[in-house]
């Protein structure tokens, strides 16, 4: 799985909206919605910052979609 599908599958299973969850994470509405629909690759603080705001225990899984984009 990429990692912009399971983000977006993450964030609609906690019933947050992108600005919602760009507010959590401290992470802008723009840069979300391009991470979101694929456009861009996040970088390390941001996917652990995502993982904090979702509140994900089993970090590793994000980063390992996020840092292996071609694997997911």
């Amino acid at each position: 799985m990429k990692f912009h599908v399971r983000l977006k599958e993450l964030r609609q299973q906690q019933n947050l909206t992108l600005r919602k969850l760009g507010e959590k994470a401290g992470v802008s509405y723009s840069i979300l919605n391009s991470i979101e629909n694929g456009r861009i690759e996040p970088s390390k603080d941001v996917v652990i910052a995502l993982a904090i705001a979702l509140k994900i225990e089993d970090r590793e899984e994000l980063l390992s979609l996020a840092i292996n984009p071609s694997e997911g």
